[in-house]
Formats: structure tokens, sequence, C-alpha cells
């Protein structure tokens, strides 16, 4: 009987040992499991605090720009506009309508300035050429070639202050061009006597020797301030070029 309640003793104390651990079993698993729903609530915490710190951070960068951006318009504003926003300024010059009149007639003239400008330059560029190849074809054209020029280029009448100014000016650049030009002629004379003088070359220019040292190189050269004014290749293709070569070699001739 001894053994036997022993025996029974022993089976109870085993019984309770295993319920023992698999409570234990089961505490560790609801511990685990609890744990891992906490972290993960926790980690849902931290992404939402981040979202929203991320929104606060994108509302903080808009309110930014957009105080950027009224800096900006305040600063293109005159002084005493500063304080005001544009809707204000319409409505201030809706009460002042002869401002706003003002803005737009200095707006336009503006415009019609810059064309009229552009029409000037145009002009005075025309006027530029045509006195050049006026020179090319004749060294002393009567004055009024030079009326002509001027109104027919510039529009306007040859009494007027304008016109007489455009003359004036035409005239000196014709004096300057022959001074200039002359002086260059006289320059080569000299300098081919000198290169006859070192050949112990003597007697009268020969049409060889002038046609071998005034060639087209020589009257492109000095002519080249008033060949700019024209086109060369149409110039030989008509003539012109063989007359001005011929003329240059006359006056070279001469001098």
């Amino acid at each position: 009987m001894e053994v036997e309640g022993g025996s029974k003793r022993k089976q109870i104390t085993k019984k309770r040992r295993d319920i023992d651990i698999e409570k234990a079993n089961q505490l560790m698993k609801k511990s685990k499991s609890s744990n891992k729903e906490a972290a993960k609530s926790a980690d849902k915490e931290v992404i939402v605090v981040n979202e929203k710190r991320s929104n606060d951070d994108d509302d903080d960068d808009d309110d930014n720009d957009d105080d950027d951006e009224s800096k900006t318009e305040d600063h293109k504003k005159p002084e005493v506009f500063q304080s005001k926003s544009n809707l204000e300024i319409v409505a201030w010059l809706v009460d002042h309508p002869e401002i706003l009149r003002l803005a737009l007639e200095m707006n336009n003239t503006d415009v019609t300035i810059s064309s009229s400008s552009k029409i000037t330059d145009d002009k005075i560029r025309l006027w530029d050429e045509s006195v050049k190849y006026l020179f090319l074809r004749a060294r002393s054209p009567r004055g009024e070639v030079f009326d002509e020029l001027i109104t027919k280029i510039f529009k306007i009448k040859i009494h007027s202050n304008e016109a007489k100014s455009y003359l004036e000016k035409t005239r000196k650049f014709f004096i300057d061009f022959r001074n200039k030009f002359n002086q260059i002629i006289l320059t080569s004379v000299e300098e081919f006597k000198e290169i006859r003088k070192n050949r112990a070359s003597t007697g009268s220019l020969s049409q060889k020797e002038l046609i071998d040292y005034v060639d087209e190189e020589f009257v492109q050269k000095i002519l080249s301030r008033q060949l700019v004014a024209v086109n060369i290749s149409e110039l030989t293709r008509n003539g012109g070029f063989n007359t001005l070569v011929d003329f240059v070699r006359e006056t070279f001739k001469v001098s």
C-alpha cells in the first residue's frame, strides 16, 4: 500500500509540473505576441508622427515660398505701394484714372520711340552707304545731287534744320574722301618714283609700268573705305570696277 501510495504521489507531482510548464509556455507566447503588437503599434505611431512632421515641414516650406514670392512682389513695387496688395493698387488706379491714362501713354510712347529709333538708324545707314557710293561715281558732284540724296532718304524738306545738318555732314564726308584719296595717290607716286630710281629706270612712265603698278588690288586698297558700300562682284560684272581702275590710273599718271 505504501508503494502504491508513493507511486500515485509521484504521478500527481509530474502532472502538476507538466501543467506548470505548459502554462509557462502559454504565458511566454502571449508575452511575445503582446510585445510584437506593441512594437507594431509603436512603429505605426512613429510613422504617423513622422508623416505629421513631414506635412508640417511641407506646410512650412509652402509658407516660406509664399513669403518669398510676396517679398519679391513687394520689392518690385514702388515704396509707396509696399504695404498694398495688387488688388488694392488696381482699386487705387480706378479711383485715379488720370494716373492710369498717363501710364498707358508713357508705355505707348516707349514703343513709338523704339520703333522711330530703328527707322532713323536704318536711314542713317542708307545715307552713309549712298554717300560712299556717290563718291565712287563722282568726286565733285553738284549741290543738287546732295539735296536730292537727303530729301529722298530722310523724307524731309531741304530747307529744314535737319536737312541742313545732313547736307553739312555729307559735304564734310566728300571733302574728307577727296583729301585722303589725293594724299594716298601722291604718296603712292613718290613710292613708285623711288622704285624706278632703284631700278635705274629713266624717261617717261610707260603704260606697262602704270598697269603693273596700279592694278585692281591697288585700287581696292585706296578705295576700301568706299567699296564697303557696294557689291564688288556686281560692280565688276557691270564694268563699273574697270572704270574705277582707269580713273585711278589716270589720276596716278598726272600726279
